[in-house]
């Protein structure tokens, strides 16, 4: 890519990268285009032309394993969250742990979004539930074909309001809108996250950072870009954004930003947070093998600093 040659990022709206307007590293001009989280699946997998955009993780994983478009990604890992509190039923529900979803209808709105795959290997793990052993309830227009074995039905509608009508059990969502309505089935979502996040070291990646294939090549400009997002997260650390805004976060902000669980770069946290993620994908039928963590990324984004 020649110098002062704009490139376009296209992601979230996060406070981590503010910092990229105007940037520039090594002579390139980096635009960072804010685009809703539904739209970005539509970036890759819509053919339309792109620099550089954030994709689901898992999807990323699930089109280079299965041979469909093998992208290479920069190690930025813009959206994290952690999954074990990200299955919601109706106030009133008599379900008390995960665990009685067997036989039980769950909505989701895409079977292979990420925050799905992780919240299903939690299941999993932590309570022996097998995803089979449920009547998954999807939107319309999925992304990938759903995996064989899965029992799901197709259903136009808002998912949030069948299941406070009683029409489903529960539902897979990060963001429920109707939080007064709805309650998370894991009786103690904080203590369950610091439990997971104490013994396995993993802060769930949700999204990277894909190139298009005619910038695969070029390294130069994805170690650029890298250190851009790296520069930008170091100055989001430094204004302690939010911090002084609610209650409490300034004393919490301290506790867990000590543990600096969302460093960029191919870190042992976050090739085990990938590894994960990619043994989920395989034992829910998306992929027949896991991808080697390295053969996701630029060549030679291993040795970059984070």
């Amino acid at each position: 890519m020649a110098g002062n040659e704009s490139f376009e990022i296209k992601g979230c709206d996060y406070e981590h990268v503010l910092d990229f307007a105007g940037a520039t590293a090594d002579g390139r001009d980096f635009a960072y285009r804010i685009t809703a989280a539904p739209a970005l699946s539509a970036v890759v997998l819509g053919g339309a032309p792109f620099d550089a955009t954030e994709y689901s993780l898992a999807n990323h994983i699930m089109l280079h394993a299965n041979g469909i478009r093998p992208l290479r990604a920069i190690p930025v890992f813009p959206g994290r969250s952690f999954r074990n509190n990200a299955i919601f039923v109706a106030r009133d529900s008599a379900l008390t742990s995960p665990a009685d979803l067997a036989g039980k209808r769950v909505g989701v709105s895409e079977f292979a979004m990420t925050a799905a795959v992780w919240a299903r290997g939690h299941l999993h793990d932590d309570y022996g539930l097998d995803w089979r052993d449920i009547d998954w309830i999807t939107g319309p227009n999925p992304r990938f074909p759903t995996p064989a074995g899965i029992r799901s039905e197709i259903r136009e509608g808002n998912l949030e309001a069948m299941l406070i009508a009683g029409e489903i059990d529960a539902i897979v969502t990060g963001k429920p809108k109707n939080r007064d309505a709805l309650r998370c089935l894991v009786a103690d979502p904080l203590a369950r996250e610091r439990s997971y996040f104490e013994s396995t070291g993993i802060y769930p990646i949700m999204h990277t950072v894909v190139l298009h294939e005619r910038h695969a090549d070029d390294t130069a400009t994805a170690r650029a870009l890298y250190d851009t997002y790296v520069a930008a997260r170091k100055r989001a650390l430094e204004r302690q954004l939010g911090a002084g805004f609610l209650p409490f976060a300034e004393r919490l902000w301290h506790e867990t930003a000590l543990k600096d669980a969302t460093r960029y770069g191919l870190t042992e946290s976050n090739r085990n947070a990938v590894t994960a993620l990619s043994r989920y994908l395989r034992e829910q039928g998306f992929i027949d093998r896991e991808v080697a963590v390295d053969d996701l990324f630029i060549e030679g984004a291993a040795e970059w600093p984070n």
